[in-house]
Protein backbone atom coordinates (compact mmCIF):
# COMPACT_ATOMS: atom_id res chain seq x y z
CA UNK A 1 0.00 0.00 0.00
CA UNK A 2 1.80 2.98 -0.97
CA UNK A 3 0.88 6.71 0.73
CA UNK A 4 1.18 10.06 -0.36
CA UNK A 5 4.12 11.58 1.52
CA UNK A 6 4.01 14.86 3.31
CA UNK A 7 6.67 17.30 2.86
CA UNK A 8 8.01 19.36 5.09
CA UNK A 9 10.83 22.03 5.24
CA UNK A 10 13.00 22.80 8.32
CA UNK A 11 15.53 25.54 8.98
CA UNK A 12 18.22 25.27 11.61
CA UNK A 13 20.91 27.87 12.33
CA UNK A 14 23.48 25.68 10.54
CA UNK A 15 21.63 25.20 7.32
CA UNK A 16 19.68 27.08 4.68
CA UNK A 17 16.49 24.33 4.80
CA UNK A 18 15.89 20.23 4.84
CA UNK A 19 13.24 18.59 3.72
CA UNK A 20 11.32 15.90 5.06
CA UNK A 21 9.08 13.75 3.50
CA UNK A 22 6.60 11.79 5.80
CA UNK A 23 4.08 8.95 4.71
CA UNK A 24 0.76 10.00 5.51
CA UNK A 25 -2.77 8.39 5.23
CA UNK A 26 -4.55 9.70 2.56
CA UNK A 27 -8.04 11.42 4.26
CA UNK A 28 -10.19 9.31 2.59
CA UNK A 29 -8.54 5.83 3.33
CA UNK A 30 -10.20 5.78 6.58
CA UNK A 31 -13.71 6.17 5.72
CA UNK A 32 -13.14 3.44 2.45
CA UNK A 33 -12.21 1.04 5.08
CA UNK A 34 -15.30 1.57 7.54
CA UNK A 35 -17.29 1.63 4.43
CA UNK A 36 -15.51 -1.59 3.90
CA UNK A 37 -15.97 -3.08 7.28
CA UNK A 38 -19.60 -2.17 7.10
CA UNK A 39 -20.22 -3.93 3.94
CA UNK A 40 -18.11 -6.82 5.28
CA UNK A 41 -20.63 -7.06 8.41
CA UNK A 42 -23.83 -6.96 6.45
CA UNK A 43 -22.87 -10.05 4.66
CA UNK A 44 -23.21 -12.17 7.99
CA UNK A 45 -26.65 -13.34 9.78
CA UNK A 46 -27.50 -10.98 12.59
CA UNK A 47 -26.56 -13.22 15.14
CA UNK A 48 -23.03 -13.65 14.15
CA UNK A 49 -23.23 -9.55 13.44
CA UNK A 50 -23.90 -9.52 17.18
CA UNK A 51 -21.11 -11.79 17.97
CA UNK A 52 -18.84 -9.98 16.41
CA UNK A 53 -20.21 -6.65 17.49
CA UNK A 54 -19.93 -7.80 21.14
CA UNK A 55 -16.09 -8.94 20.86
CA UNK A 56 -14.72 -6.19 18.86
CA UNK A 57 -16.80 -3.32 19.67
CA UNK A 58 -17.76 -3.80 23.26
CA UNK A 59 -14.56 -5.96 24.00
CA UNK A 60 -16.61 -8.43 25.79
CA UNK A 61 -14.30 -11.64 26.26
CA UNK A 62 -15.69 -15.00 24.32
CA UNK A 63 -17.16 -16.39 27.95
CA UNK A 64 -18.92 -13.26 28.11
CA UNK A 65 -20.02 -13.47 24.74
CA UNK A 66 -20.92 -16.82 25.07
CA UNK A 67 -23.49 -15.99 28.00
CA UNK A 68 -24.94 -13.16 26.58
CA UNK A 69 -25.52 -15.52 23.15
CA UNK A 70 -26.74 -18.37 25.10
CA UNK A 71 -23.73 -20.47 23.47
CA UNK A 72 -20.18 -21.72 25.12
CA UNK A 73 -17.29 -20.07 24.89
CA UNK A 74 -15.80 -22.99 22.44
CA UNK A 75 -18.89 -22.15 20.05
CA UNK A 76 -18.19 -18.62 20.74
CA UNK A 77 -14.36 -19.44 19.58
CA UNK A 78 -14.81 -21.56 16.60
CA UNK A 79 -17.63 -19.30 15.19
CA UNK A 80 -15.68 -15.75 15.46
CA UNK A 81 -12.47 -17.88 13.70
CA UNK A 82 -14.91 -18.90 11.08
CA UNK A 83 -16.58 -15.52 10.39
CA UNK A 84 -13.18 -13.52 10.69
CA UNK A 85 -11.99 -15.96 7.29
CA UNK A 86 -15.61 -15.25 5.84
CA UNK A 87 -15.08 -11.43 6.66
CA UNK A 88 -11.30 -11.17 5.37
CA UNK A 89 -12.01 -13.49 2.21
CA UNK A 90 -14.71 -10.70 1.18
CA UNK A 91 -12.49 -7.78 2.18
CA UNK A 92 -10.00 -9.62 0.00
CA UNK A 93 -12.19 -9.65 -3.23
Amino acid sequence: VSMPALSLTGYSDDDDGTQIDIAVEAPDTEMTELMSLHQALDILEKQDRRLIFLRYFMDKTQTETAKLLGMTQVQVSRREKKLLLKMRSFLSE
